[in-house]
């Protein structure tokens, strides 16, 4: 059986070479990510729409990134690597899972891996950086049938089950142990990594962080166990390692701690992330709110039910009013000899009745820069029988990990106009 990764771009059909273990185990991740996101080929091609991230099943493991490149001649290694970039900067900037705190750049090397691995490194750090500057421990109630007094002695269960034994006491006390839930929940969710991983270096710093919790034990793990867990002053520096763990867990469970055919996925859908990064982006600009998916009603019955509702991806205020409408597009809007040939008239149609619903006269359409290749922003002018609404047309570098240079192109080319 392979075990190599399956390496995917997302909505480009790929063609690979599989065995039958691994056919049978794509075919299986329909179930999870819908037959119309899916398909593979009698030929071996096979194509993930619509996602992004990692999905495996026993030794089957497949990554989808990206598609940025498509015509700027990267292939093989290079364009792994340069997507497998992208993907960390949307989940960096967009903090689209508030768990991961992922760091400002990928350490050396770990974009030639997977990006599971890449997860799994992370949490190999946070484990030994948390635990080798402070221990986490807590006072446990513990009972005991003990020849030593401390605490309480139970004087009935004593007499009750220590009729011949006089040297024994059942006796109730506090321990302060490292043989505590967070602990032991950590340790699990690491030794099952450490078994899961692939990557030498992985498994070397999974077992250098797990010296720090040898006084903790593996245990079963269960969704009200980790439910149940509290933080607070005092073992609040625990809780970003101890979430980290449980979103391994979460994407494990429930079954997929017991054997080796479980299914470990971590799904994005492209355009929620695309969305997320770019709503981030509008909101650290200074001087104006950014708003994600507003809804509004704009029709109704005459008994006032409501019959459709519009949700427009950002919303950009200035002083409580509406300044721009924005929708995030991920997909390539193909700038040719001065234009861009891949834009949807239903899109324009879709931004141009917002500018309406909002009464507007400024709307964007923003896509990723694809193959680096110079994409000015275009300006279209949209007229009706009320006036004129301006349309841009902006391509940003998702690419780029400088977050304040993105960030001042969107404010030099969409907002500063504005309010002139």
């Amino acid at each position: 059986m392979s075990s190599s990764v399956v390496t995917l771009f997302e909505d480009r059909k790929t063609k690979v070479n599989l065995s039958h273990t691994q056919i049978n185990d794509i075919l299986f991740f329909k179930s999870i990510l819908g037959s119309q996101c899916l398909s593979l080929d009698y030929d071996g091609s096979l194509q993930i729409m619509h996602y992004v991230g990692f999905i495996s099943r026993g030794n089957t493991r497949v990554q989808i990134l990206p598609k940025i490149y498509e015509k700027a001649g990267i292939r093989g290694e290079d364009e792994v690597r340069e997507s497998t970039k992208v993907l960390y900067n949307l989940l960096r900037v967009s903090e689209y899972n508030k768990v991961l705190h992922l760091p400002d750049s990928l350490k050396s090397g770990l974009d030639e891996i997977d990006f599971l691995e890449v997860f799994i490194s992370i949490f190999a750090d946070r484990v030994f950086r948390t635990y080798s500057t402070k221990m986490n421990r807590e006072y446990l109630e513990i009972e005991e049938n003990s020849a030593f007094v401390k605490g309480k002695i139970s004087f009935q269960k004593t007499m009750k089950h220590n009729l011949l034994r006089r040297d024994l006491h059942f006796v109730n006390y506090q321990s302060f142990e490292h043989d505590n839930v967070i602990n032991n929940v950590v340790k699990t969710v690491a030794i099952r990594l450490m078994e899961y991983s692939r990557d030498a270096e992985n498994k070397k710093n999974l077992k250098k962080a797990l010296m720090f919790l040898d006084d903790a034990k593996q245990i079963e793990l269960s969704l009200p166990l980790i439910q149940s867990v509290k933080f607070n002053r005092l073992n609040m520096e625990f809780e970003s390692v101890f979430n980290m763990a449980k979103m391994f867990y979460l994407n494990l469970q429930p079954e997929n701690f017991a054997g080796e055919e479980s299914v470990f996925s971590f799904l994005i859908p492209v355009n929620d992330l695309y969305e997320h990064y770019l709503y981030k982006l509008f909101s650290e600009i200074d001087g104006y709110h950014a708003i994600h998916e507003d809804i509004r009603n704009f029709a109704r019955f005459e008994d006032g039910r409501n019959v459709l509702r519009i949700k427009p991806d950002i919303l950009v205020l200035k002083n409580k009013q509406v300044a721009l409408v924005a929708d995030a597009k991920y997909k390539n809007p193909c700038f040719d000899k001065g234009n861009y040939t891949n834009i949807s008239r239903d899109d324009i149609y879709q931004v141009f009745a917002y500018s309406k619903v909002y009464g507007i006269k400024k709307i964007a359409l923003i896509y990723p820069l694809f193959d680096d290749m110079p994409s000015p922003k275009k300006r279209i002018i949209l007229k009706d029988d009320t006036g004129e609404v301006e349309l841009n047309i902006l391509c940003v570098d998702i690419k780029s990990n400088n977050f304040e240079e993105v960030k001042a192109q969107l404010s030099a080319e969409l907002l500063q106009e504005t309010y002139e």
